[in-house]
């Protein structure tokens, strides 16, 4: 692990761990993600390796972006515009990933979680497309990953209201795999890594590859849109008052302008 990294990474038993390390929060920035796809890439190098378990230190699972702070999507050298490029590498990986959300995985956080091939959560987790809560557009793929992994009813009610899905309600629409004490939601997703690892490597990698058949080319294609929209309503008075409800914690007036 670099100085630079927030990552902590390591391999046992055939199964490398990348835990994110900006607790409790875990916001991301294109810099994390790219060091996440960077790691993604050494693990498919690495024929030790046979599965991945993404995890974080803290509260949350991944809070997202934070919009706390004020950047610029139409500066196209602004961080933002970044992300996606470094997003879509995450879905070019060729090894199984799981995901273990022992908080919130919400926003750009959920889109995250969705890069993973399984989930594991807790009552504690929570899980939101919040992107409409904010008078904003979903991004990282979420437009194409969401509906891949619940369906497309409950991805458009999720991504429409905006609402938060405790650990059970995710379970009930497959977004969860395992629902399991939070005490045990990292050792649930290595237990079943462990698992699948088990099985042949090249025919597991083989399987996926079908399985997954054009999701990162689909991925790669649909963020351009999502940043397109993002772009646009960034400039409205709903995405300005949809922040700062957020940062108030409040409920949002929005007006439709």
């Amino acid at each position: 692990m670099s100085a630079e990294s927030e990552l902590n990474i390591f391999l046992e038993n055939q199964v490398g761990v990348i835990e994110i390390n900006r607790p409790p929060n875990n916001h991301f920035d294109h810099q994390l993600i790219s060091q996440i796809a960077d790691s993604f890439e050494d693990f498919d190098k690495d024929n030790n390796c046979r599965c991945i378990v993404l995890c974080s230190e803290g509260k949350h699972f991944c809070a997202g972006a934070n919009f706390g702070k004020d950047r610029d999507m139409q500066d196209k050298t602004d961080p933002y515009s970044e992300l996606y490029t470094q997003a879509v590498r995450l879905f070019r990986n060729k090894k199984p990933v799981i995901a273990a959300v022992q908080g919130g995985a919400i926003g750009g956080g959920l889109g995250l979680s969705l890069v993973a091939d399984f989930r594991i959560g807790c009552s504690e987790s929570r899980f939101s497309a919040n992107f409409s809560r904010l008078g904003f557009h979903q991004g990282f793929g979420t437009t194409v990953t969401l509906p891949r992994v619940v369906g497309n009813q409950s991805a458009a009610m999720m991504m429409l209201t905006g609402r938060r899905l405790k650990g059970e309600e995710a379970l009930d629409i497959g977004l969860i795999d395992y629902l399991v004490p939070q005490t045990e939601v990292r050792s649930k997703a290595i237990e079943l890594a462990e698992e699948i690892s088990e099985s042949g490597p090249l025919a597991v990698q083989s399987i996926r590859a079908t399985i997954r058949t054009g999701l990162a080319d689909e991925v790669e294609k649909i963020v351009s849109w999502e940043l397109s929209e993002q772009m646009r309503l960034q400039s409205t008075e709903d995405f300005k008052e949809g922040i700062k409800a957020s940062l108030e914690r409040r409920k949002p007036n929005f007006k439709g302008s």
